[in-house]
């Protein structure tokens, strides 16, 4: 019987696996620990650029205009309050004053941050600086850039017109753009809503496929993104870029500054090499745990999307999240099934109809809501998912779909009944919230 130990806080989550089931790979991230002098090294590397001209000069060149500063929201994990200071002493250096900078929180569509949230997430050294978060309810405050396709691209009014935008973020597998960072701070991120809805339309088919892990060549919404980063460079202002990688203890292990689609790229092909995992066969059950992305509900679910891959259509994901923050703000929408035979109605009238009937019944299901049922339908409808938190077991009692379990031994003993107590090959993901599956040449066509 296999032992598997996985993160869990402070702590290990310890489980035996069956004895008729078998191990055949652990997945695991291979991201080098931050060197203790990142912050150093950081400073440097602002005027040591990979594409384009150096902070130093543009703050020159733009010297009595307007900054703003575009950073993540709560839900990513980058160290602000280490990084602030960092770009801050530069550009104050540059002789910009603070009455010239404003910080633009890149919410998209997500909560807005409370006055406290933003003071924690983004240190003392910000604090007398003005601070917005994304103000996606208010279509007047946004104006178009250009158009792609038909239609308009809209971005927040400030961000479209500042002299310079620094966008600071990190580059981590994303379940629909293939990688994070890069323009996707401003789109979604500082886009209007309709923007939003426009680009979370892109690649998601009427069927399940793998977008975490692929580059603009495959990418519908990430090749959308880069055209609507040059309309807002040639429609005014200049972009420059603080990106980064973030090892398991969210410090960044490598930074690359400069031209915003330049650094993005050459880090997302770092961090493909870092947590993108050759799979071996598709598994029968795959076990992902959602550290280092399990604060809340809203982000463990990055645990089964990055990771579904690793599965075999119809086999069963257990995912398991520490979940500390809970539900966080998460409303579920009610509903009388439970998650076998919620499945099974997927299964027979298909993630397309189901999606478009909740679409209608429930209005507020919009923009990036509407995409995360669509996918979530879709994802029901390739495989079983089971879901191990003590907290949201708790705190929800049941969720859409989704099969909750309290405990690891709870939910490997349903997947086990549900299986016919039969011999089963296992795949682990010890880190699913930053990892993703690169299938074999061998197996690519058994993952749809």
């Amino acid at each position: 019987m296999a032992e598997v130990v996985l993160p869990w806080g402070k702590e290990e989550l310890k489980f035996t696996l069956p004895a008729h089931w078998s191990l055949q790979q652990l997945a695991t991230p291979d991201l080098h620990a931050a060197e203790q002098d990142w912050p150093d090294r950081m400073a440097a590397l602002l005027n040591q650029p990979i594409g384009g001209t150096g902070l130093a000069n543009l703050l020159s060149e733009k010297r009595g205009g307007r900054i703003v500063i575009i950073v993540e929201d709560s839900t990513r994990h980058s160290p602000l309050t280490k990084i602030l200071p960092v770009v801050l002493k530069e550009i104050r250096h540059g002789g910009v004053a603070d009455e010239q900078i404003e910080l633009f929180i890149a919410t998209g569509m997500h909560v807005p941050m409370t006055d406290e949230e933003v003071a924690a997430k983004l240190g003392p050294e910000a604090a007398e600086l003005k601070w917005r978060c994304n103000p996606w309810q208010d279509k007047s405050q946004y104006i178009p850039v250009g158009k792609v396709g038909k239609w308009d691209v809209e971005v927040d009014h400030g961000v479209a017109t500042a002299d310079l935008r620094i966008i600071i973020s990190s580059v981590s597998p994303h379940l629909q753009a293939g990688f994070g960072g890069g323009y996707k701070m401003l789109f979604p991120g500082c886009a209007s809503l309709e923007t939003i809805r426009n680009l979370h339309q892109l690649g998601l088919g009427r069927t399940a496929s793998q977008l975490v892990g692929t580059d603009d060549s495959q990418n519908p919404m990430r090749k959308t993104i880069e055209c609507c980063g040059q309309l807002i460079d040639k429609f005014a202002g200049a972009s420059f870029g603080v990106q980064y990688l973030l090892d398991e203890k969210d410090e960044p292990a490598m930074i690359a500054t400069g031209e915003l689609a330049a650094t993005q790229k050459m880090l997302s092909k770092k961090c493909s090499v870092a947590c993108g995992v050759l799979m071996e066969s598709p598994a029968d059950i795959l076990i992902t745990n959602a550290h280092p992305r399990d604060l809340d509900i809203w982000q463990c679910f990055k645990g089964i999307s990055n990771t579904l891959w690793a599965a075999k259509r119809n086999g069963i994901v257990i995912c398991t999240a520490l979940c500390e923050q809970g539900v966080h703000g998460f409303k579920s929408i009610p509903w009388p099934l439970n998650p076998r035979w919620t499945r099974k109605m997927v299964q027979m009238l298909g993630p397309e109809a189901i999606s478009s009937l909740l679409m209608r019944l429930v209005p507020r299901l919009g923009g990036d809501a509407a995409f995360f049922v669509r996918m979530g339908l879709q994802t029901i409808h390739r495989n079983p998912l089971f879901m191990v938190s003590p907290t949201l077991k708790a705190e929800m009692g049941k969720f859409p779909g989704i099969e909750l379990f309290a405990t690891i031994e709870e939910a490997i003993e349903a997947a086990d009944e549900l299986l016919g107590n039969s011999p089963q090959r296992v795949t682990v993901f010890s880190s699913g919230g930053i990892t993703f599956p690169i299938p074999s040449s061998a197996n690519k066509n058994s993952q749809g």
